[in-house]
C-alpha cells in the first residue's frame, strides 16, 4: 500500500501516538473517530513513538480501517486492537493481571462477634478488612454469633476441610478464647491443634494479639494475615476438679477482685460496653471484700522455690498483722515434685500466658514483664493482703509497671497452680475475660500446655 492511501485514512498516527499516552483527565469522546482528522507531523511535546513501532502502528492501522473496527480507540484497545501488536512492544497500557491468580487461594472461616466492645465489628469487618483479605486471596465464609457461646460451637462441628487455612476471630479475647476450646474439645485433635487462629480485634480490649503480635488496630491485623506466616504459642488448662470440667485459654486466669469485677461487669455489657469494667471495678472497690484462699504451685525449677524466711514474708508481717500468709512446701508422691503453699488473704491470684499489655490505656503497662507467649512456663502473681489502701497502690504502681516492686506482690514462674476459696470468698474463676463459676469451694488446677496453639501472623522477633 502506498503512503497516498495511507494519507487519505481517516485514522492518523497522532491519533494511534495519543492513545498509547492516555491521559485520563480527557474525556472518552476525545478519542472518537472523527472524519476531520488528517496525518500530522508530531509536535513537540507528544509522545515519539520509536522507528519500529511507527512501523508497526502504520500497519495495524491500515488493518484496522479495512476491518472497520475503529470505532472507538480507547474501547477497542484491550479486545481487537491488543490481538494485533507484537509482544516486544511491552506497553504499560495493559492492567497487570498478577493478582487475578487464583493459584495461592486460602480459605478460612471468619466467625464475627457483633456485640463485641461498641458493637462496631461489623462495620470494622466490611469496611476495613474485608476487601483487604480478598485481594490477598482469602476465600471467606462469614457467619456471626448469635449468643454467648456460638462461636465455642461452631469451631467444635465445623467441617475443617471447608476451612484448612484457619479461622478468622473478629471481635474480643472471649470470642478467641470460645474458638480454642470448640477445637481443643473436638474428637479430631491432632487436625484441629493445626488450625491457625486469626484475630481482628473489635472488641473491648484485645490484649491477646496485642502482646503477641504487636497489632492493636483491624487494619494492621489485616496485614498480617495477608502477609502469613503463623505465631506458636502455650495453651493452658483450667480445670474444676470435682466436677471434671477443663477449659482452655490463651491470656490470663484469675480468682479475687478481677474476677469480682468481671462478674459485676456483665450487668452492664449492653449499656456501657468497654466502659462496663470501670464502673464494675469503682462499685467493687467501695464494697471491697475479703478474700481468703490456699495457693498452692509448683515452681518451674527446684531452684526457684522460695525461702519460708525470705524477706518478703517478712515485709508481709510488718506492713499489716491481718495480711500474714501461712506458708509451707509438701511433695508429691506420686511425682516427686515439691509444691509450695501459701494460705491466707490475697487481693489477687494472676498466672499468666505471656506478659499480658493491655491494648486500651495511656501507658499499656506489663501485668506479668517476664512472661512469653512460648516460653513453656505460666507466671504467677500474688497479691497479698486485704483493704483499699493496698489495693489502690498496687494499681497505681501498676499503671508504671512498678507493681512487681512492692513488698506484698510476689511473682514466681511455675508448671501448675492449685486454687482453693476459704470461707465466703467469691468462687468464681476469669480466663481470658470469662467467668467460670462453681458451687460451694471448688478446687481449680491451671496447668500448661505447651505451644499447642497457633495463631495467624508473624511474632515481631521472627
Amino acid at each position: 500500500m502506498s503512503s497516498r492511501s495511507l494519507v487519505r485514512s481517516p485514522v492518523s498516527c497522532s491519533a494511534v501516538n495519543e492513545c498509547f499516552s492516555y491521559n485520563s483527565r480527557r474525556p472518552r469522546s476525545y478519542y472518537q473517530y472523527s472524519n476531520t482528522m488528517k496525518l500530522q507531523t508530531p509536535q513537540a511535546g507528544q509522545m515519539l513513538l520509536p522507528r519500529k513501532l511507527w512501523k508497526s502502528t502504520r500497519l495495524q492501522t491500515t488493518l484496522l480501517i479495512q476491518r472497520r473496527t475503529v470505532s472507538n480507540c480507547c474501547s477497542d484497545l484491550s479486545t481487537t486492537y491488543t490481538e494485533q501488536l507484537p509482544s516486544y512492544l511491552g506497553l504499560n497500557v495493559l492492567q497487570d493481571q498478577s493478582n487475578a491468580k487464583q493459584n495461592n487461594i486460602r480459605k478460612v472461616l471468619v466467625i464475627l462477634n457483633p456485640n463485641s466492645g461498641f458493637r462496631s465489628s461489623r462495620e470494622v469487618f466490611y469496611k476495613k478488612v474485608q476487601s483487604t483479605l480478598k485481594l490477598s486471596g482469602f476465600a471467606m465464609e462469614v457467619v456471626e454469633t448469635a449468643y454467648a457461646g456460638h462461636a465455642k460451637v461452631l469451631a467444635s462441628t465445623v467441617d475443617l476441610s471447608t476451612c484448612p487455612d484457619g479461622i478468622i476471630c473478629v471481635g474480643g479475647d472471649g470470642v478467641v478464647n470460645e474458638v480454642v476450646n470448640g477445637l481443643l474439645g473436638r474428637d479430631d485433635l491432632k487436625e484441629a491443634l493445626q488450625l491457625p487462629i486469626g484475630i481482628v480485634p473489635a472488641g473491648s480490649d484485645n490484649s491477646l494479639v496485642w502482646s503477641v503480635l504487636g497489632i492493636r488496630d483491624p487494619v494492621s491485623a489485616a496485614t498480617a494475615l495477608a502477609k502469613g506466616g503463623f505465631t506458636p504459642i502455650d495453651v493452658f488448662a483450667v480445670k474444676w476438679i470435682q466436677a471434671g470440667v477443663t477449659h482452655f485459654g490463651l491470656t490470663a486466669s484469675y480468682c479475687g477482685f478481677v474476677a469480682d469485677v468481671l462478674q459485676l461487669s456483665e450487668n452492664f455489657r449492653l449499656q456501657l460496653g468497654p466502659f462496663r469494667y470501670v464502673i464494675a471495678g469503682i462499685l467493687k472497690f467501695l464494697s471491697l471484700p475479703q478474700y481468703k484462699f490456699e495457693v498452692d504451685y509448683l515452681p518451674l525449677s527446684p531452684e526457684t522455690i522460695p525461702n519460708l524466711e525470705s524477706p518478703i514474708e517478712k515485709c508481709h508481717g510488718q506492713l499489716s498483722d491481718d495480711s500474714k500468709v501461712k506458708s509451707g512446701t509438701y511433695m508429691d508422691r506420686s511425682t516427686g515434685d515439691n509444691w509450695v503453699t501459701r494460705k491466707g488473704e490475697f487481693l489477687g491470684i494472676l498466672v499468666c500466658n505471656h506478659f499480658c499489655k493491655p491494648a486500651q490505656g495511656l501507658f499499656s503497662p506489663l501485668v506479668a514483664p517476664k512472661a512469653q507467649h512460648d516460653d513453656g512456663s505460666l507466671d504467677l502473681i500474688l497479691v497479698h493482703g486485704s483493704g483499699r489502701l493496698r489495693l489502690f497502690c498496687f494499681f497505681v504502681a501498676y499503671q508504671f509497671c512498678w507493681h512487681l516492686l512492692l513488698p506484698f506482690v510476689e511473682y514466681v514462674k511455675v508448671k501448675q497452680v492449685k486454687v482453693r476459696p476459704v470461707g465466703s470468698t467469691h468462687s468464681g474463676c476469669g480466663v481470658d475475660g470469662e467467668l467460670l463459676q462453681a458451687e460451694g469451694q471448688p478446687e481449680w488446677q491451671c496447668s500448661l500446655l505447651p505451644v499447642q496453639g497457633r495463631l495467624l501472623g508473624r511474632h515481631p522477633r521472627t
